[in-house]
């Protein structure tokens, strides 16, 4: 069943477009995560699906009914939309104790208030804090604070507002699971706004990435790293590139050409003349000698059990580096597996490499 429904979804401020007829399905018990660079339109999407902004062209479905349409004259305002939301910097009421906090969202007439206030405090394992306010808490604290009073009314729709990423590491780790698992269990969906790519490969069901206020790319995590799109989605799944390249043959073989060497790969583009190449350090095989990139050590950094080897290859401004399990010699040859290089039509107006 389709939950929330975005169709031809437009949102201008003055003479700037900020969303480009954005289409957009989320589906009951759904987790689906919007990511994008800074002013690419996914917390505007957030936002408008909240009904904390108006769109103005388009129109948006929750449970089957239109919320907001321009064109229409409708407009249903937040508080009518049976949504929780978790905000980035908590959102908490400041006088009022943890156990108030989350009992703010339930009308004041609900049956056993504080009771289930305090029982959703548990669930987040905060029950111990409920009597304590918000600025004698940890970040970490307030913010399962925030997901409790998001969940106590049950709602069948989570928004998220990138709200992991004022905490460390650890915590973020232990909110994602706890996330996860009470959306699973209630059948709740969850559109979710991020920057941080450990968000997509632990929580996503579906990626919808933003570029420039369109949606470029709508897939399953492992389709969005197999499979990347563009070089944004690309470089957003690990790769490195931007390396110029050009279509090539040999010995009947389809492939390209970089810093002049004939690499097979599998050109997505017939008829551009130019392309750019972008591949993973993972999956740059090197070897002492053999076919391949004639490659020469620049230098070397030891990162979490491997090293990393940045290579000089004759023909490439930028270093291409490659991910070792042991300290690599001073000179390799650099071969990618076809099924391993994402080309992409190189575009004149953007930087020839991003690493």
């Amino acid at each position: 069943m389709t939950l929330l429904h975005l169709e031809n979804v437009q949102k201008r401020y003055d003479q700037i477009q900020v969303l480009h007829d954005i289409g957009l399905q989320l589906a009951t018990g759904e987790f689906l995560v919007l990511i994008g660079g800074s002013g690419s339109g996914k917390t505007t999407i957030l936002r408008a699906a909240a009904g904390l902004e108006r769109v103005t062209g388009g129109r948006i479905g929750l449970r089957g009914d239109i919320v907001d349409d321009p064109r229409a004259s409708l407009f249903v305002p937040p508080a009518q939309r049976r949504l929780g939301m978790v905000f980035q910097d908590y959102a908490l009421w400041p006088h009022l104790s943890c156990l108030d906090n989350v009992a703010a969202a339930l009308p004041p007439r609900t049956p056993n208030r504080l009771k289930r206030a305090q029982e959703m405090l548990e669930r987040m394992q905060i029950g111990a804090l409920a009597q304590r306010r918000p600025q004698h808490l940890s970040g970490g604290q307030q913010q399962r604070v925030g997901i409790a009073r998001a969940l106590v009314a049950q709602p069948d729709l989570l928004l998220l507002d990138e709200p992991f990423s004022s905490l460390d590491p650890h915590i973020r780790d232990q909110l994602r699971n706890d996330i996860r698992g009470l959306a699973r269990e209630t059948g709740t969906a969850s559109l979710l706004v991020s920057h941080d790519p450990t968000d997509v490969w632990r929580l996503a069901d579906r990626v919808a990435v933003l570029e420039a206020g369109r949606i470029t790319q709508l897939a399953t995590p492992e389709i969005l790293f197999t499979r990347p799109a563009t070089p944004h989605v690309a470089r957003f799944s690990g790769a490195q590139g931007g390396f110029p390249a050009v279509p090539a043959a040999e010995n009947g073989a389809s492939g390209i050409r970089l810093g002049g060497i004939f690499l097979p790969a599998r050109p997505d583009h017939p008829g551009a003349p130019e392309l750019t190449a972008y591949f993973r350090p993972e999956d740059i095989i090197s070897r002492p000698a053999g076919p391949g990139l004639p490659a020469a050590l620049a230098h070397c950094v030891f990162e979490a059990g491997a090293w990393l080897a940045y290579w000089r290859v004759a023909g490439l401004t930028a270093l291409i580096c490659s991910r070792e399990a042991q300290k690599p010699g001073s000179d390799a040859r650099l071969t990618i597996p076809e099924d391993k290089i994402f080309l992409y039509p190189h575009d004149k107006g953007s930087d020839r490499y991003v690493a």
